[in-house]
């Protein structure tokens, strides 16, 4: 379980970023952050995983508190969090296998992480997750041979090989074209229901956030202003986030079985 409570995020003596977000995230949820751009999405996901320091507020994964932690209790716990970017984060000089298994960093020691000599079960594991969102045949490909959507399920598996106990996701489909995004979406759902991994979206594109996730959370100017089911998320909800402002996206997202039929 994810519990946030009164997060704030301040920069300076500037106006806060966050202003006392409270957000309760159990089970295999998969739960979309929409907003305008400067709502505070990335904000709020990067203060989870600690990318960002919190100005003051609580998070808690599994009961225990990650904004206090420090050091070596810190890397441990962020070892339980998995991200997931929008520009892949990928090193594109190794091979897919060897991006893949940097999500055991954490879990070796350093002789092991310099020489890139992982246990077996950890290269085995990786062929699992590989295989399942089906890249297992560029194990030993350049990852800067890739594809953009080949490159994100990269970027999904690496943060799997974590063993997290949430998922985060900034922006996961904003680089990448109509049809593969749909793919990604399709593919973080069914991982979250797989894995009863919950799973936090920071997205722009309202039609996926509806077609695709459980509940979706709605930011304006660092505040809370939306937090329910996609079938709530009607035209008013949508003029209270944007402000008027027409949101990202917002048609039809193609059925779920229509983009499995991709092979997501």
């Amino acid at each position: 379980m994810l519990e946030i409570s009164n997060l704030i995020k301040r920069y300076g003596r500037d106006e806060p970023v966050l202003k006392g977000l409270d957000l309760t995230v159990e089970g295999n949820s998969v739960v979309s952050i929409v907003g305008a751009s400067g709502a505070g999405k990335s904000t709020m996901l990067r203060c989870i995983n600690r990318l960002v320091e919190p100005t003051s507020g609580s998070i808690k994964l599994n009961g225990i508190e990650l904004v206090t932690l420090r050091r070596a209790e810190l890397r441990r716990a962020r070892r339980k969090i998995g991200m997931v970017f929008q520009g892949f984060n990928l090193i594109d000089r190794l091979t897919v296998m060897e991006n893949v298994l940097a999500g055991r960093l954490g879990y070796v020691n350093l002789f092991q992480a310099v020489t890139r000599r992982y246990p077996a079960a950890d290269i085995e594991r990786a062929f699992v997750l590989m295989e399942r969102v089906g890249i297992a045949h560029y194990a030993n490909k350049r990852a800067d041979e890739l594809s953009g959507g080949e490159r994100q399920r990269v970027g999904v598996v690496r943060a799997l090989m974590q063993e997290p106990e949430v998922l985060l996701a900034d922006e996961p489909t904003a680089s990448l074209d109509p049809r593969t995004s749909e793919q990604i979406m399709v593919l973080l759902q069914s991982l979250a229901s797989e894995l009863s991994l919950p799973v936090l979206i920071n997205i722009h594109n309202v039609a996926q956030a509806r077609t695709y996730t459980d509940r979706i959370v709605g930011l304006r100017h660092g505040t809370m202003i939306f937090d329910g089911a996609p079938s709530d998320f009607d035209k008013e909800a949508l003029e209270a986030i944007y402000g008027g402002i027409e949101a990202p996206e917002d048609e039809a997202a193609p059925a779920a079985e229509e983009v499995r039929d991709g092979q997501p």
